[in-house]
């Protein structure tokens, strides 16, 4: 019953993105332009990246509030160390101080039994001012615009390699957390902490795994972004941050961890790239459009809550239910 749930929870959530890609094709013959399709993608790709990183945070029992400082330090060291030494070595570069980030988010979390929100505001911090620090408070840029443009080519006139780069990750989280031990153990972890650790899980490795992963979805988001701009500055991306947790959540993620799917949360992404790719077309503003993706937060959440408790109550009944004697002969 649990699992056919959250089958459903995902479902919704595709079928809400679906609804809503079929919609705005009927009203605007623009929408199905190659070029819009492509922009399209674009933003899901980047979104339905960040939202899978703090999804498994999320599953994991916990919240990771840096990566909306790890994604603009990412794009800046990437960008700076780039133009010095090279493309590669940048986003290298920028890619293992997110982890570093995502290390530190995890061991002080589990290490010292520090909510997570207390540690990720602490971290939050401290990357806005490694950022200034890098920077010298002015916006850095690359001289070499090659690599940019190579990373948001066409392919098919429809996604570029950057896009596709970002999907393959959100593929291979959506494997870790199906198929492997580690993806157990995450989800075991965030269903019940002190029941993990006294049967012997690794609570402080799984811990800092999925912090791991969140800030490295963070940093290639980052970097990547800051490449094919030419420029970074230092500062913090709150809207990312917002999107990610909305777009986590419209997938069926819990925040009292344990529960979630990397499809659900790739459904949440799609859905709200959907949306607000289709409303920017009709000339839409910003303000409204933030306006509406929260009114399909709160739809989702008041839609789950009576689904949660008619599930809930299924599993006490199967639970308190005596299962029949099978017979044997002696």
């Amino acid at each position: 019953m649990v699992r056919l749930y959250w089958h459903f929870r995902t479902l919704l959530a595709w079928s809400l993105a679906v609804l809503a890609f079929i919609a705005f094709a009927v009203t605007n013959p623009a929408f199905l332009n190659a070029g819009n399709f492509y922009s399209l993608l674009q933003s899901f790709a980047i979104l339905a990246l960040v939202a899978t990183g703090l999804a498994l945070v999320m599953i994991a029992g916990e919240f990771d509030l840096s990566i909306a400082g790890t994604i603009p330090l990412a794009g800046l060291i990437a960008v700076k160390v780039g133009d010095s030494a090279g493309v590669p070595l940048g986003v290298a570069a920028a890619v293992a101080v997110a982890v570093a980030v995502g290390v530190l988010n995890g061991w002080l979390t589990a290490h010292f039994s520090v909510p997570s929100l207390a540690v990720t505001v602490g971290t939050l911090v401290l990357t806005i001012g490694i950022g200034f620090a890098v920077a010298g408070g002015k916006i850095v840029t690359l001289a070499d615009f090659e690599p940019g443009l190579w990373l948001d080519q066409a392919l098919g006139d429809i996604v570029s390699p950057r896009a596709l780069i970002h999907i393959v990750l959100v593929v291979a989280a959506a494997w870790l957390m199906a198929k492997t031990w580690s993806g157990m153990k995450i989800r075991a972890v965030g269903s019940d902490r002190q029941r993990s650790s006294a049967s012997g899980l690794p609570v402080t490795r799984v811990l800092i795994l999925a912090f791991v992963i969140s800030g490295l979805f963070a940093g290639v988001a980052g970097a990547l972004q800051g490449i094919t701009l030419a420029s970074g500055a230092p500062g913090s991306d709150e809207a990312s941050l917002l999107q990610a947790v909305t777009a986590a959540i419209i997938g069926g993620v819990a925040l009292t961890g344990g529960k979630g799917s990397i499809p659900g949360v790739a459904a949440g992404a799609m859905l709200l790239s959907v949306v607000g790719n289709g409303l920017s077309l009709q000339g839409t503003s910003t303000a409204v459009i933030q306006l509406i993706n929260g009114g399909i937060l709160l739809l989702i959440v008041v839609i789950d809550r009576p689904l949660n408790r008619i599930v809930n109550k299924a599993v006490e009944t199967s639970m308190s239910t005596p299962h029949p004697r099978v017979a044997t002969n002696h």
